[in-house]
C-alpha cells in the first residue's frame, strides 16, 4: 500500500561555494504520486550547494539499472525517495553517503527523514489547535514506531503532558487496545494520537473511534489528512519541498562529517489540516494568525 506522502534549519552559506552532485532515485509512479516526488526534488534543488541528477526506478531490474546509472553519474551522495528506492539503496551498498526520505522507516543504519511526524510538532500545538489537553493516548507497533514513542515520552515531560502508550503487534490487537483506550479517556480532557503505523486504525475501526470521540469530546489527531476529512480535529502532513530541503541539508552534513554515525529524524517540515466542524464541536475558535498557518480545512467548500 502506497502511503499518502504526506523546521527548515538555517542554511550555511559557506558550503555554497563547493557544489555537490547528488543522485536522487525515486519510483516511477503515475500522478498524483509522481508530483509528490517532483516537489521533494524541487526542495532538494533549493539548496545552493547542490546539483541534482534524478533517476526513476523501474519495477523490473531496478537495482541493476540503478547501479549502472549511478556508476556514470560521479555523484558524491545518494538520496533515496520512497520504500522501493530505500531497498535498492541498501542492496547497492555504495561507498558514498545514502540519505533516505519519503518513506516510513525506523532506525536501520541509514541517515534520513522518516515520514513519521515529529511528536514535538503535535505537542507544541496542543492548546492552540485544541482545547487544553493533559493526557495523550496512543497505540503503536514497537518495531515500527518504538523509536518515535521513546522520543515522544521525553517530549511529553517538556510540555507537561502525560503520554499513555499502548503496544500492539497486530491490527487485531490494536483494535482491542483502542477499545480499552476509549473506555479510559475522560470526556473533554484527553486526546488520542494516531501515528503513521502498521497498526493505525483502518476503515473498519476508525468510524467507531470517531463516533466515540465525538460523543466524549475527545481530541483526535494524526499524520493523515484523510483522517481529518473524516472527523479528526487536525493532522500534520508533509511539506514536500521542505522535506526535500532538509534532505539536502543532511547530505551536506554527511559529507562535512564523514565519521558521524547515521541519524534518522522524524519529519519536521509539516503542514496543518483542520476539520472546522470538529473544532466547532469542541469549542475551539481560531484567530486570524492561526488560520493563516492552516493549509487545508474540512469540510471542503464547494
Amino acid at each position: 500500500m502506497l502511503l499518502c506522502l504526506v523546521l527548515l534549519l538555517p542554511l550555511s552559506t559557506s558550503f555554497a561555494a563547493v557544489p555537490t552532485r547528488v543522485a536522487v532515485i525515486y519510483p516511477d509512479v503515475s500522478a498524483p504520486y509522481s508530483q509528490v516526488f517532483e516537489k521533494i526534488i524541487e526542495g532538494i534543488e533549493r539548496h545552493p550547494g547542490i546539483t541534482v541528477v534524478a533517476h526513476r526506478l523501474s519495477n523490473g531490474d531496478a537495482t541493476q539499472r540503478a547501479d549502472d546509472w549511478l556508476s556514470s553519474q560521479n555523484a558524491t551522495a545518494i538520496i533515496a525517495l520512497g520504500q522501493q528506492s530505500h531497498k535498492v539503496a541498501r542492496d547497492l551498498k555504495p561507498d558514498i553517503p545514502v540519505i533516505v526520505g519519503a518513506t516510513l522507516i525506523a532506525p536501520n543504519g541509514l541517515s534520513g527523514v522518516s515520514l513519521a511526524a515529529d511528536p514535538e510538532a503535535f505537542f507544541s500545538r496542543l492548546g492552540s489547535l485544541t482545547p487544553p489537553v493533559r493526557r495523550v493516548f496512543t497505540v503503536y507497533n514497537r518495531k515500527q514506531s518504538g523509536w518515535l514513542i521513546e522520543r515522544a515520552a521525553k517530549l511529553a515531560r517538556k510540555y507537561d503532558i502525560e503520554l499513555i502508550s499502548k503496544e500492539a503487534e497486530s491490527s487485531r490487537e490494536a483494535v482491542l487496545q483502542y477499545n480499552a483506550v476509549l473506555d479510559m479517556v475522560r470526556d473533554g480532557e484527553d486526546a488520542l494520537w494516531l501515528p503513521l503505523d502498521q497498526v493505525a486504525p483502518g476503515k473498519t475501526i476508525l468510524p467507531s473511534i470517531l463516533k466515540q470521540a465525538w460523543q466524549k469530546r475527545l481530541v483526535v489527531f494524526s499524520s493523515n489528512p484523510s483522517h481529518t476529512r473524516k472527523g479528526t480535529l487536525f493532522a500534520l502532513f508533509p511539506d514536500h519541498r521542505g522535506l526535500g530541503l532538509r534532505l539536502a541539508e543532511i547530505v551536506v552534513d554527511s559529507i562535512r562529517n564523514p565519521n558521524r554515525g547515521p541519524v534518522l529524524e522524524p519529519l519536521k517540515a509539516l503542514k496543518i489540516a483542520v476539520n472546522m466542524r470538529t473544532a466547532s464541536h469542541l469549542g475551539v475558535n481560531y484567530n486570524s494568525r492561526l488560520r493563516e498557518q492552516i493549509s487545508l480545512t474540512f469540510p471542503l467548500r464547494r
